[in-house]
């Protein structure tokens, strides 16, 4: 039940939707992985639902040999042009989460940042599949993931499961369908990694009235 293409293409051409800076906990991340450049030259990147690019960007001015894919033609586009004014270079592919054009044990360092809610519980289980897939053995992913806790969970048409398509009409989000995790989930979702541990982080706005709640994964294989 993911979205079609031009509905992403669409949401691509709105300035919310492509954020300029990276987020705080992708910045730690990759600071952290920056290790794996010593060891293993050069150390490969994947930025999964890149959008804009503004990951795939970072890993890159960090030394890493980054790729990114999206579902987005127009995402991509920008990504691509983020890069050439940074005068950086990164490997862009149209491609869905649930079927990645790269070979088995392919990356080092893997993200997924807000992107494998997008649809249903099996389709973020196959998102899964795909990332712990296409990573090197002691490889390193980082997915950041809606919880049940998120102000967005109950606003729309319930399909599944805590999976919803949303109605909401005051973010660009309304049409998605959202698939969303309590605690208790979150393990069996990544059991197929050797390591995984998992916090929660949360901001309110809107005076408060609001709360944008996500579980940040870490997970080894």
């Amino acid at each position: 039940m993911l979205s079609t293409e031009s509905h992403w293409n669409h949401l691509h051409e709105n300035q919310k939707f492509r954020p300029a800076y990276p987020n705080d906990h992708v910045i730690r991340f990759l600071i952290a992985s920056r290790e794996l450049l010593e060891k293993r030259k050069p150390a490969r990147f994947l930025d999964i639902g890149a959008g804009a690019g503004r990951h795939t960007k970072l890993a890159a001015e960090l030394g890493f040999d980054s790729y990114g894919a999206d579902f987005s033609l127009v995402g991509l586009q920008h990504a691509r042009e983020r890069l050439e004014l940074a005068d950086m270079h990164a490997h862009l592919a149209q491609a869905s989460m649930l079927g990645l054009p790269f070979a088995d044990s392919s990356f080092e360092i893997v993200l997924s940042f807000g992107v494998f809610y997008y649809g249903t519980a099996s389709e973020m289980k196959q998102a899964i599949r795909e990332a712990h897939r296409v990573l090197v053995r002691g490889g390193r992913l980082l997915v950041v993931l809606r919880t049940t806790q998120d102000y967005r969970f109950g606003k729309g048409e319930k399909i599944d499961s805590n999976t919803f398509h949303l109605t909401i009409e005051d973010t660009n989000e309304a049409g998605t369908v959202q698939h969303f995790l309590a605690a208790e989930d979150v393990p069996a979702y990544f059991a197929a990694f050797a390591q995984m541990s998992f916090e929660k982080t949360e901001t309110t706005f809107s005076g408060r009235t609001r709360l944008d709640s996500d579980w940040v994964i870490t997970a080894e294989k």
